[in-house]
């Protein structure tokens, strides 16, 4: 890309709350009050936005993903790190503060015993459902049982391959993801949940966490589909670009 070209923009999707294009809140302590958008249009000599992975998730599936047909649209990426996004009509609902649907910072709901540990998340609480949910944390599940640490794409891989251990594993994960997706159906109401991330078996979650919401939802038959975003990280990508392009074309108007 060439500043000189009027069209071009560069759209970023981070892992972090975004305020007035100010990092707010992130995992990783060098984007902490940071304004990535000022720094790279000041390096590169073009526009940038800046988002977060879940408000790049949700558009990109809104526009051109498994959610095309939805009014109302809540991304759950789920990965190193984990982020929410929310959609009305295919554009970005963002709130007051850049948090909408920041579900990881949620309580874990329903917690039984045994889940009651006080497990800090980085965000200094403890019992986040990120602390849950991410790949560290189906990681930390994992060898709390065998006494073996095991990448979380290869306990996937082996749950897919009839390891019983991982298998069992995967099961408490899909208990509790199955609980959170209740509750952003509590919370929003919304006509899709898109569902992404990096070592994820998205066929298999699909099928099975709608099971799990009558006991969490307090509606008879949840009309609310979950739908996964086989695109993975480039479904977050194409996302940054797509909002990249709506405020270019804002501010020519």
């Amino acid at each position: 890309r060439t500043p000189q070209n009027a069209g071009d923009a560069l759209g970023v999707a981070l892992p972090a709350i975004i305020q007035d294009d100010v990092v707010t809140y992130s995992a990783f302590s060098l984007l902490a009050n940071t304004s990535i958008r000022r720094d790279l249009q000041s390096a590169l000599g073009m526009p940038v936005s800046v988002h977060n992975i879940g408000e790049a998730l949700a558009t990109q599936a809104c526009r051109t993903g498994a959610a095309t047909d939805a009014q109302l649209a809540v991304a759950m990426w789920i990965g190193n790190s984990c982020h929410g996004g929310l959609a009305l009509a295919g554009q970005p609902v963002t709130g007051a503060h850049g948090a909408t649907a920041n579900w990881p910072h949620l309580q874990l709901p329903a917690p039984v015993p045994h889940e009651l540990d006080g497990r800090v998340c980085w965000c200094g609480r403890s019992g986040c459902l990120e602390s849950f949910l991410s790949t560290a944390a189906l990681e930390g599940d994992y060898q709390r049982v065998t006494g073996e640490w095991r990448a979380a794409a290869d306990i996937t891989t082996a749950s897919a391959n009839s390891d019983i251990v991982a298998d069992s594993v995967i099961q408490v994960f899909e208990d509790r993801l199955g609980r959170a997706t209740a509750t952003i159906i509590s919370l929003f109401d919304p006509d899709v949940i898109v569902l992404g991330g990096t070592f994820l078996n998205l066929p298999r979650l699909c099928e099975r966490m709608p099971r799990k919401w009558p006991g969490y939802v307090q509606v008879d038959r949840s009309k609310t589909r979950l739908v996964g975003s086989e695109g993975g990280i480039n479904a977050v990508t194409a996302g940054a670009a797509m909002l990249a392009a709506d405020r270019v074309r804002s501010a020519g108007s």
